[in-house]
């Protein structure tokens, strides 16, 4: 196919029918007089320049809405974020509530286990869980946690006093 150029100020003339339609050409003061399409070249151009206004119309219409969604998708993300921050806070609140729960029943139980005869305490501290024993000798006074631990097994004794002294780990 042969390509056909066109003069400048007929290319300028073509361009600003497509980008501005015929109406407002001919109703702006000034504008050049568009004589109407003569050739079937110009009568293609025009039509190729319509046809791409029209898709780029098309997808900029397509782009707002794809801006428009992500609008809307951001501000769910970040409604989500926000209740997620809420749960995570009040989660954190809860696990101190049944910390400190946790401590103040340790040291009433440490509080009954001191009042016992150290011989019967010794025995029932031997038979618990190594941490939950060196959580109730923690909270008695250091006299009576030696009166349990020279009431129990030799083993077990330095198991928890081992323990209690961080010696050995966890």
């Amino acid at each position: 196919m042969k390509s056909l150029r066109l003069p400048p100020f007929l290319y300028a003339s073509l361009v600003a029918a497509v980008f501005l339609g015929p109406s407002q050409l001919s109703a702006q003061p000034g504008s050049l007089d568009v004589q109407p399409i003569q050739s079937v070249e110009e009568r293609r151009i025009l039509l190729s320049l319509q046809e791409e206004r029209a898709r780029l119309e098309d997808r900029d219409r397509q782009l707002d809405q794809r801006e428009m969604e992500l609008k809307s998708l951001q501000t769910e993300v970040d409604k989500k974020l926000d209740e997620l921050n809420v749960l995570r806070q009040q989660f954190e609140q809860l696990l101190a509530e049944r910390d400190n729960l946790e401590a103040e029943r340790l040291g009433e139980l440490s509080l009954m286990y001191e009042k016992m005869d150290p011989v019967k305490a010794a025995a029932i501290i031997s038979t618990l869980d190594e941490e939950l024993a060196i959580g109730i000798l923690a909270g008695m006074r250091k006299k009576s946690a030696g009166k349990l631990l020279n009431n129990m097994e030799r083993k077990k004794a330095a198991s928890l006093s081992r323990r209690f002294s961080n010696i050995e780990p966890e």
